[in-house]
């Protein structure tokens, strides 16, 4: 799963990781830090922030890595207390994940602004929605002229490559690579041209889905490029969204190669 881009986080800061339910933090030393204090399991932090992390409802305190920490009252206490949990994080072309990618990419992320962080609603599962991002063959009739915006014209004729944790689109373009998509199983979505990146967590919920959608603009490119590719996205993705809401069961049948991955994938998880 994408937890944050590492220039998201300032040295010695953290960030909540919301598409993990705020349980965690990410660290700028890169590391998952659980966000749910031991005393009674009230979440810690709710906003990005540095240093030291204070519960909010009995002011038990923990440094950046998690160690317990505290003064006055609660001094006692949370020096009894245990570390709280953490997890590894593995960078990737200045992303932070929860697993190692052995995808080489020679494309460079360092230069990615956040844009914007939102939570999309979707009324269907994270499959259905899985299954669309890896499907090439809907995007002629789904979304009929809307990458030809930005010189993607041969967005059927799309180099596959299928790795244990996902697979990769490569999408050609008249100078090269217009495209880069990429496929975390179960449900990050990323999504580069040159000049843009998107991602997308997709989690259930009561409703089908929410998903996580974290927009970033590389700097070297000029905000008019920017606004386009954005646009492009947005189109894309609001298209998919009415697209995922209409399929009525996840189909099982006359599957793609690409959903066929997905599915042994989802197979092996489940058997292990």
């Amino acid at each position: 799963m994408f937890l944050a881009h590492k220039f998201d986080i300032n040295s010695n800061c953290y960030k909540p990781v919301a598409q993990l339910e705020n349980k965690f933090i990410v660290t700028s030393s890169g590391k998952l830090v659980s966000n749910v204090c031991p005393h009674q399991n009230s979440l810690i932090s709710l906003t990005p922030g540095s240093g030291t992390r204070v519960c909010p409802y009995h002011s038990w305190s923990f440094d950046l890595e998690g160690q317990p920490i505290g003064s006055g009252r609660t001094l006692h206490y949370c020096k009894n207390s245990n570390p709280l949990a953490t997890e590894l994080v593995y960078e990737w072309n200045s992303l932070f994940f929860n697993i190692p990618l052995d995808f080489d990419l020679s494309i460079d992320f360092s230069s990615m602004q956040l844009v914007e962080q939102r939570i999309d609603a979707v009324k269907a599962i994270p499959d259905i929605i899985m299954d669309l991002f890896l499907d090439v063959d809907h995007i002629v009739g789904v979304h009929s002229g809307v990458y030809d915006q930005i010189g993607l014209t041969n967005v059927t004729r799309v180099d596959w490559q299928f790795y244990d944790w996902g697979s990769v689109q490569i999408v050609p373009n008249k100078n090269g690579i217009g495209a880069v998509w990429m496929a975390m199983y179960p449900g990050t979505m990323i999504e580069w041209q040159p000049g843009a990146l998107f991602i997308t967590v997709t989690r259930k919920s009561l409703h089908g889905s929410d998903v996580h959608v974290f927009k970033y603009k590389d700097t070297n490119y000029s905000d008019s490029h920017w606004k386009l590719n954005e646009s492009v996205w947005e189109t894309a993705w609001l298209q998919d969204k009415s697209q995922a809401e209409i399929i009525v069961e996840l189909p099982v049948n006359n599957l793609e190669e690409a959903k066929q991955h997905y599915r042994k994938w989802k197979s092996l998880k489940i058997t292990t």
